[in-house]
């Protein structure tokens, strides 16, 4: 099984956090100012998507994990700009339930596989 560098690694962790930190941002602008703010990065456009995309082209790509990293990744985004969606219709009841189960459950999901393939 390939290894990863653990650097690569840990800057593929940063880049989800990072990420995250950035989402809470959007979520926490008033709708109104919403179309004021650069756009929040997509799964394929994010630091982490670009890292993916990246490392499939290398032996890591051949991780038993990474695939299901990659799917995961793609639903995380998806929640995300599920929860954003509500948020910016006013159903913040929606929002936080997303965000506080499925949403959180996905992010949780990312940083536990990306630790499971720093582990080896």
């Amino acid at each position: 099984m390939p290894r990863l560098d653990r650097l690569d690694l840990q800057a593929a962790v940063i880049h989800h956090l990072e990420w995250c930190v950035l989402f809470n941002e959007h979520l926490s602008v008033d709708a109104s100012q919403a179309q004021h703010q650069t756009p929040l990065p997509d799964a394929d456009n994010s630091a982490l998507g670009q890292w993916l995309h990246k490392m499939a082209q290398r032996p890591v790509g051949q991780h038993p994990h990474f695939l299901a990293l990659q799917q995961e990744h793609r639903r995380f985004h998806e929640l995300a700009r599920e929860a954003l969606e509500h948020s910016r219709n006013q159903r913040m009841d929606l929002a936080s339930t997303l965000l506080n189960t499925e949403f959180e459950r996905s992010r949780a999901r990312v940083l536990e596989m990306l630790r499971q393939m720093q582990r080896g």
